[in-house]
């Protein structure tokens, strides 16, 4: 890395989070609550345990941070899917694209990056709440990331959100924004802040509305033995810190199969510990991903995602 970019990589990484931190006090009792709070993008993310924001170039950057978009190489297209509550009708599924639209000038070796890059990001969410009614969401989310040079890049996503059912005044529409920075300090070594659900307002048609939760989200990387990455995050919602997660992935045989774990504290709500694990596995353009999650509360059971993607 060049010596004189550092203080700016940190002056820009410092401001995002001093400017996340004067909306903190205002987060408890913010929102409502309700709808248009699905789980992120990809079983590659969730086998690290949701720690996916400082690390990571693939089509799921759209959804965790925008700015990971400049990481991506030419251009991938990917599908996600898990059923939220094993026995019944919760099932979530995600179409992501993600594609590199300006090449940045290398700085060196295995220094790739995109100076331009975009990503789009489908999901829907539909329940079967009771006899045989259902509640369906659509969140149509579109980002876009710069890149000056390898060693920071910044983005943001758009997001369009639509909800129906059958049951009344569920029927709403909305629209939220998201932020996010990577830089990196350090030889091997990543930073990231996202803020997500800034500026949100989802409106309902019988008048009511309201905005979703703004989070908080640094994370850091450390890339080591040149075929594992560790990442661990810490999340900011609802007044305080709502979830730490660490995760993990070593990757093997030239990077045909991957193996992922991570562990993920829960302290907002009731709290509890949620391990997390994953595989991958890549043939020649194709990428196989599964991911099951752990979870030992009542209320929820152990979950298993599934994603494709293709390198375009």
């Amino acid at each position: 890395m060049k010596m004189g970019r550092k203080p700016l990589c940190a002056t820009l990484l410092a401001a995002a989070i001093l400017a996340a931190a004067s909306f903190v006090p205002a987060l408890a009792g913010y929102s409502r609550g309700g709808g248009f709070t699905a789980p992120g993008y990809g079983a590659r993310a969730w086998g690290m345990g949701g720690a996916a924001v400082a690390w990571g170039a693939d089509e799921g950057a759209t959804y965790w941070n925008p700015a990971l978009l400049s990481l991506v190489d030419s251009g991938r297209i990917g599908f996600s899917y898990v059923n939220l509550v094993p026995g019944t009708e919760a099932r979530h599924s995600y179409l992501a694209y993600a594609r590199s639209i300006k090449e940045g000038l290398l700085d060196g070796p295995g220094l790739d990056y995109s100076e331009h890059a975009i990503g789009v990001l489908y999901g829907n969410l539909a329940l079967e709440v009771s006899d045989g009614r259902k509640y369906t969401e659509n969140a149509l989310t579109l980002a876009y990331a710069y890149a000056p040079d390898y060693f920071v890049s910044i983005g943001a996503s758009v997001g369009l959100l639509l909800s129906s059912s059958d049951i009344g005044e569920f029927d709403a529409k909305g629209t939220t924004f998201t932020a996010g920075i990577r830089v990196v300090l350090v030889e091997n070594v990543t930073l990231a802040f996202v803020a997500r659900n800034l500026f949100s307002r989802v409106l309902f048609d019988v008048g009511d509305n309201y905005n979703l939760d703004r989070s908080f989200t640094l994370g850091a990387a450390f890339e080591f033995l040149d075929d594992a990455t560790l990442e661990g995050d810490v999340v900011g919602a609802f007044g305080g810190v709502s979830r730490l997660v660490l995760g993990c992935e070593g990757r093997f045989f030239s990077d045909v199969l991957a193996v992922r774990g991570g562990i993920a504290s829960v302290t907002a709500g009731e709290s509890r510990t949620l391990p997390h694990a994953g595989l991958g596995v890549r043939l020649a353009r194709l990428h196989l991903d599964y991911n099951a999650n752990f979870d030992t509360s009542e209320a929820f059971e152990d979950t298993h995602r599934f994603s494709l993607a293709v390198d375009l």
